[in-house]
């Protein structure tokens, strides 16, 4: 089978689910079909992995050289099947479904939600709303929207053409339940929809042991105050003197944070290794004692948490319906209700404080990925909608 992929970037980097595709493309070269990629021409990127197009998140139609340009790379790959990820501009979608059948993986709230984090802050929960008027008034009365109404007008507007735009594909792949129920609220027909388990490679064979006294907490998701890193980076003073606090993961806060830990006195205590290789990031799960992740929006599914898994480590995160599909609460980790900094804090410090239990649930927490967030999951699935997609074309 001929797979075109799209995806933003080219490398294994820059979140959970930007590594999940580069590895799912690696994956299915390996089982014998053809895979290619177009992605943008953004700096360090990977040489000869397919091709450039410089629109994926622009909102432009293909039109002219672009449309050209799109069509060479139709006719020199020939796909069966064209797989959409990291793309931002959903104006592709229509033009490539009336040429090829196309699929798009659903991994985040842009396509419904105006405030794009599916989140109230006046006072802060996870929210359910489908798109719509009320929308507007809630950016305003509930926080969730931009201080710009202009910026809230526009996003608003952008959402009613991307839910259009998702109505022109032959599929849409769903790697989580709470995304899957928002976009059935949204109008989508459910017979479009497929879902798709999510998964974390295993870990690398060798092993690598940790030369650290301390006891490390690993915090994952990114650098950015949605994350939880300013809560986090001020609990340090609060646990023991021998953990010392992981900050991995690309954002647009390091800087910030770095000068912060500076100006505290906190260099011993807190390490900031930004955005990690794949395997990189496997060394850091195996140095944890224990993997953190206190995001404050709605997270969808939290793919760095099954990593965490992967590696037979226990998880503490704030419970939203994404992260409850794989957290089971006081076997595998521990969920907090939504936003309760303190909970989340005294949570911490009891684990660390019981290495049995510790030991106990990340033992758990391996078998559970074994059972269910293998690669061979998610892989198996995907080849089975591609064949779908192929006997509709026929």
């Amino acid at each position: 089978m001929r797979l075109l992929f799209f995806n933003r970037s080219a490398l294994p980097m820059g979140g959970g689910m930007n590594r999940m595709v580069i590895d799912t493309m690696r994956r299915l070269r390996l089982a014998g079909h053809e895979v290619a990629l177009v992605h943008g021409r953004g700096a360090g990127q990977l040489e000869g992995t397919g091709y450039i197009y410089d629109d994926l998140d622009h909102r432009l139609m293909p039109r002219d050289l672009n449309a050209l340009r799109l069509e060479a790379i139709l006719e020199d790959f020939s796909p069966d099947v064209i797989q959409l990820h990291g793309v931002g501009n959903t104006l592709l979608d229509g033009w490539l479904a009336a040429r090829k059948p196309t699929v798009r993986c659903v991994h985040n709230h842009d396509f419904y939600c105006s405030g794009r984090r599916l989140t109230l802050e006046r006072p802060s929960a996870p929210c359910s709303r489908a798109h719509g008027r009320a929308c507007c008034a809630a950016h305003v009365l509930r926080g969730c929207g931009s201080w710009n109404p202009a910026l809230n007008f526009v996003r608003y507007r952008t959402v009613g053409r991307s839910l259009a735009a998702l109505a022109s594909l032959h599929g849409l792949q769903t790697v989580s339940g709470t995304v899957r129920r928002q976009l059935v609220a949204n109008g989508v027909p459910e017979e479009k929809l497929f879902a798709l388990p999510p998964y974390a490679p295993p870990p690398p064979e060798s092993r690598q042991a940790s030369m650290s006294s301390l006891r490390t907490i690993l915090h994952v998701g990114g650098l950015i105050g949605q994350k939880g890193v300013w809560m986090v980076v001020r609990m340090v003073r609060d646990l023991p003197r021998d953990v010392q606090l992981v900050f991995a993961g690309g954002g647009r806060e390091r800087e910030m944070l770095e000068a912060h830990v500076r100006r505290r006195g906190l260099s011993s205590r807190v390490r900031i290794v930004g955005e990690p290789t794949p395997d990189q990031w496997s060394l850091l799960y195996r140095e944890a004692n224990l993997v953190i992740m206190p995001v404050l929006w709605n997270e969808p599914l939290g793919l760095e948490g099954l990593g965490a898994m992967a590696h037979g480590k226990p998880v503490v995160a704030f419970e939203t319906e994404g992260i409850r599909e794989w957290l089971s609460d006081g076997e595998t980790g521990l969920l907090i209700p939504f936003g309760q900094r303190h909970s989340f804090r005294d949570a911490v410090k009891l684990l660390l404080d019981d290495p049995e239990r510790l030991r106990s649930m990340g033992a758990r927490a391996r078998e559970v990925w074994r059972e269910k967030f293998r690669p061979e999951h998610h892989i198996s699935a995907l080849l089975t909608h591609y064949e779908k997609l192929g006997k509709q074309a026929v």
